[in-house]
Parts: structure tokens; C-alpha cells; sequence
């Protein structure tokens, strides 16, 4: 995003002409022109290492005045043209926390690194478990502005040491030093979504391995947290790496594998069939650990039912059945291919 789009998103959220003026008055990016000597305005300084590097003029004649979610979209604005600005301004990344923090997960390896070292360091962060990435992913209607907007105030207005590191792809980034109040947090989280009007799609989380000194690695694990609880809706709201099990495994799978019918043609066959009695009670079954009594409570029938439906199964799911390996990856591959197909790659 540029110094003209931080503008224009601005103004569309604001409903109010937006203004971007360096130091000496210039003009460096408008959604509408303000006239210099228009006193109908609200000026808003843009703040770097070095101090105010620029400013927002924000239309202010008969306008209603500005809410807390104005001032936040305000704060998430000036953040994002600092970091735009701030290379005319500073010859070398900033040394205050909050400058560390944002390098956390930093493209470059090599920054994100010595920004991890740094934090650890200062104590902005432990090394081990009581670092936490979490991966809040909203939804796509949701505008690059809000989302930093969201982040920074979830970061700003909780009690825990938690910090907002970046937004990409839809998904806010935040990094909290203490594993205490997790649920909690995610429950907190929800909360500020519905108040600022951000509908949050699911939340996934990773703790940082302490033989590791880059955390981009627990953001790359939380983000494949948010995106299976995204994917499945009996893991929603919120989910940690950690609980996710073999859904981590077939997520590392390519997808839409042609070699279904090798890997398990009963898996195949049940899903090409299209009878979706028999597939799910093939699953049911198989999540049940095989045990009549469990599985008929979660299908809601009676166990005659059960033993009926499973003598007529095809002879090759009877088979994988009776069989240990392939009863494990018919089980592996129904999964797999129910990930596949909420994530629309079948």
C-alpha cells in the first residue's frame, strides 16, 4: 500500500477529505484537496523515531465528531505512513520496542533474527512456550486499514503483554508474551471484533520453540492453525497447532492429488460413490475407534442399523476394515479429502 491508498482508505472510512502534508505544508498525498488556508480542518501529526515527520489534515467543518473507532483507524493510518515515510527521515530501523516488534516477522530473515535476539534481550518476549503468535483471520471484506486498525487496538486494550506485528494476506498478527489467559484472549478478541464491527473468520495460535531464534517459524505454524479452523467448522472458533493433531499432517499434503485411488481406493470409492450415508458412516465409525456403542450415539442410530450399513459397504471397504493399515489411511484420506473439499480444492 502506498502513501495515496493509506489516504483514500482513510477518507472512505472517515467519510471526510484526508490530507497527507509533509513539514513544510506540501502536500504529499490527498484523497480530495483541503485549500491551504481552509481552517475547517483537524491536524493530526505523523510521529517517527526523530519526531512529528509529516501530518494528517482531516476535513472537520459540519462533520460529526470523530469516534473511538474513528481515532483507531486514525492511529493505524499515521502507523502505516510512518513506515512509508520514515526512510527519508531515519538512515537505520528504530531501536524502541515497538520498532523491534514489528521486525519480528520481518521478510528478511536475517531482520528477523536480530530483531528476535533484540526482544529477547530487552525482555519483550521470552524465549520458549510463554511466546505466543496468534493468527487472527478476518474477513476478506474487510479493508487493509481496519485490519491494522483491529490489531492495534486488540493490542492497545488488553490486559496481557500483547503486541501487534503485522497484517497480511487478511490475517492480523499479534505476538503476547505470557501463555496464561490464552482462551481468554481469543474470547477477547471476538468481543473487540463484534464492537468495531470486523467479523473474525477463526483464530489459530502457535507457542515459539525455544531451540528456534526466528519466530517467523510459530507464525507460519499459526497461520496453518487459522487456516484449518478456518477450513472446518467443528474446530471454530479458536484453535492451537498443538490440538490440531493429524489435521496438521494432511495440511502438508499437496493438494488435489490425483493419486487418491493408490493411497486408498476405499477412500476413493466412497467419495466417488456419492452416497453420503456411507461415507459418514465410515468416518463416524472410524472416529469412534471402531467401538459400535460410540458410533451409533454420534449417528444418532441404533447399533442393528450400524452392523447392517457395514456388511453392505462395497467388498473393498469391508476390506480396508478388517485390514489395520488401511483402515488407518482410509480414515487419513476421508479426512483429506473433507479438508480438500471445505478449502474448494475438490
Amino acid at each position: 500500500m502506498n502513501l495515496q491508498q493509506v489516504a483514500s482508505q482513510l477518507s472512505d472510512e472517515l467519510s471526510r477529505s484526508v490530507v497527507v502534508v509533509g513539514l513544510d505544508d506540501r502536500q504529499l498525498a490527498a484523497s480530495t484537496p483541503i485549500p491551504l488556508g481552509d481552517r475547517n480542518r483537524l491536524a493530526v501529526p505523523i510521529r517517527g523515531g526523530a519526531g512529528t515527520i509529516a501530518s494528517f489534515w482531516l476535513e472537520a467543518g459540519k462533520r460529526p465528531p470523530l469516534s473511538s473507532t474513528d481515532y483507531a483507524l486514525i492511529d493505524a493510518a499515521a502507523g502505516m505512513a510512518r513506515d512509508l515515510l520514515s526512510d527519508g527521515h531515519e538512515s537505520r530501523p528504530g531501536s524502541s520496542r515497538d520498532a523491534t516488534m514489528v521486525r519480528l516477522l520481518d521478510d528478511d530473515p536475517a531482520v528477523r533474527r536480530a530483531a528476535f535476539v533484540d526482544a529477547v534481550t530487552h525482555r519483550y518476549l521470552d524465549r520458549g512456550k510463554r511466546t505466543i503468535v496468534r493468527a487472527v483471520l478476518l474477513d476478506e471484506a474487510v479493508g487493509p486499514l481496519q485490519r491494522v486498525a483491529f490489531g492495534r487496538y486488540v493490542a492497545a486494550t488488553t490486559p496481557s503483554h500483547t503486541t501487534f506485528v503485522r497484517e497480511h494476506e487478511s490475517i492480523v498478527y499479534l505476538v503476547t508474551r505470557d501463555a496464561l489467559g490464552t482462551l481468554d484472549l481469543d474470547a477477547r478478541i471476538s468481543d473487540e471484533a463484534a464492537r468495531l464491527g470486523v467479523r473474525v473468520v477463526a483464530v489459530g495460535s502457535a507457542h515459539h520453540d525455544p531451540a528456534s531464534d526466528d519466530l517467523g517459524d510459530t507464525a507460519r505454524q499459526a497461520r496453518v492453525a487459522v487456516e484449518l479452523t478456518a477450513a472446518l467448522p467443528e474446530l471454530q472458533p479458536a484453535q492451537d497447532i498443538a490440538g490440531l493433531g493429524g489435521w496438521v499432517l494432511l495440511h502438508a499434503v499437496a493438494t488435489g492429488s490425483k493419486r487418491l485411488a493408490d493411497i486408498s481406493p476405499a477412500a476413493e470409492l466412497l467419495c466417488r460413490a456419492g452416497d453420503r450415508v456411507q461415507r459418514e458412516t465410515i468416518e463416524t465409525y472410524l472416529d469412534a475407534g471402531g467401538q459400535a456403542r460410540a458410533a451409533c450415539e454420534l449417528l444418532h442410530i441404533h447399533r442393528t442399523t450400524l452392523y447392517y450399513r457395514l456388511e453392505n459397504m462395497p467388498p473393498i471397504v469391508r476390506e480396508a476394515l478388517d485390514d489395520g493399515l488401511k483402515r488407518s489411511t482410509l480414515h487419513l484420506t476421508l479426512k483429506l479429502i473433507r479438508l480438500w473439499e471445505e478449502t474448494g480444492v475438490l
